[in-house]
């Protein structure tokens, strides 16, 4: 079967942020080498200049909890996905993020369409509070796919673990978001640690307050900027600190180039992670980044080369890591550099892309 002949479904519901990222250059990518439809939310917020070329679909999926109840039971949506899947044919229908539809969509595609079904899980394991619904619905979908991708190695040692056969997962890695760096303005960079992403506790923005308070002291010219939406109640004291900069808000894709463009430093002191999307943006940058040896992190961050890791919930650790950085400005470069052509080279999304069409093919041979 030739690859550019394939037709490939994809299905994102996300309305904005990084798992709307992932998809539109997953599919930017597969389009490339096949024939990609994408069908997403009516009110996605995709990025500015994004899916070039890739055929768009849009399902109203209802706004607040009550609105979407009502349009996932509501006979014209499914109807309008029939219509789309009849109009384009698809060979197969790859789910591109966890979504409350998702087991509707499993049974429609699985016993409509007859299909195979693939289905990406960014997280194994499901981070610290993540609310009880998501939980179950993400959990009754992943017995339905054909297929699973993940993003690391140690997504799939997890769900080999529980039994699922290492001939359905693809390890394919979390691809380089270098979209946002059309936004550059050229703003010089300032001696600045940037923490960017939504704030959540498992992120150990805690950690992350203890060990760079005293390094501020010590040194005036620094600053460190958190930058992200959510619940920063819990460190309000140690923010007051006049050398932090907080923006608790959703981040615009605008505004990641200019805190990226300005920052010297990345720093995920996360206590826990199956991967992260800000990695590769760092390195699109050029950034060094100081991350957590958790999860599948060290897929992407090699100690010394590409970025330093460091342990998890340890202070003193990720303040000798960041003061060394702080102080060694050619380091710096080096590790930016490095990461750079190593996301480049390795996770480009066109050599993902030839990793999913090879991952489609082996499902469509066995249902030859």
């Amino acid at each position: 079967m030739e690859k550019n002949k394939l037709r490939i479904l994809l299905i994102c519901l996300t309305r904005r942020g990084g798992l709307l990222h992932f998809n539109d250059c997953l599919a930017e990518g597969l389009n490339r080498i096949c024939d990609v439809r994408l069908l997403c939310g009516e009110n996605a917020e995709h990025a500015e200049g994004a899916l070039q070329g890739v055929s768009i679909e849009t399902l109203n999926t209802g706004k607040g909890a009550k609105g979407t109840i009502l349009k996932l039971f509501s006979p014209q949506t499914w109807r309008d996905l029939r219509r789309i899947a009849d109009e384009f044919q698809p060979d197969v229908v790859h789910v591109t993020s966890a979504q409350e539809w998702n087991p509707a969509l499993g049974i429609f595609v699985r016993h409509s369409l007859h299909k195979p079904l693939i289905y990406t899980i960014h997280d194994v394991i499901h981070h610290e509070g993540t609310p009880f619904y998501f939980k179950i619905t993400e959990g009754l979908f992943r017995g339905m796919p054909d297929g699973l991708v993940v993003l690391t190695d140690q997504g799939k040692q997890i769900l080999t673990g529980k039994g699922v056969d290492p001939q359905k997962i693809l390890v394919a890695p979390h691809g380089v978001y270098d979209f946002f760096t059309k936004y550059k303005k050229g703003l010089p960079e300032q001696k600045q640690i940037l923490f960017f992403g939504r704030i959540e506790p498992y992120k150990g923005i805690g950690i992350l307050l203890e060990a760079v308070r005293p390094l501020l002291d010590a040194n005036p010219e620094w600053s460190l900027h958190i930058a992200g939406g959510g619940d920063v109640m819990p460190y309000q004291e140690q923010l007051s600190h006049p050398q932090i900069r907080l923006t608790n808000r959703f981040i615009s894709d605008e505004e990641v180039a200019e805190f990226m463009e300005q920052a010297s430093i990345v720093a995920l002191p996360y206590l826990s992670a199956s991967q992260s999307g800000v990695i590769p943006t760092a390195f699109a940058f050029g950034k060094p980044v100081v991350a957590t040896q958790v999860g599948g992190i060290p897929d992407m961050v090699h100690d010394g080369e590409t970025g330093l890791l460091i342990p998890p919930n340890d202070p003193a650790a990720l303040q000798k890591a960041l003061s060394g950085l702080m102080q060694d400005p050619e380091l710096r470069s080096k590790l930016g550099s490095a990461g750079k052509e190593f996301a480049s080279s390795e996770l480009s999304w066109e050599s993902i892309a030839e990793k999913h069409v090879s991952f489609y093919e082996q499902f469509l041979r066995s249902k030859n």
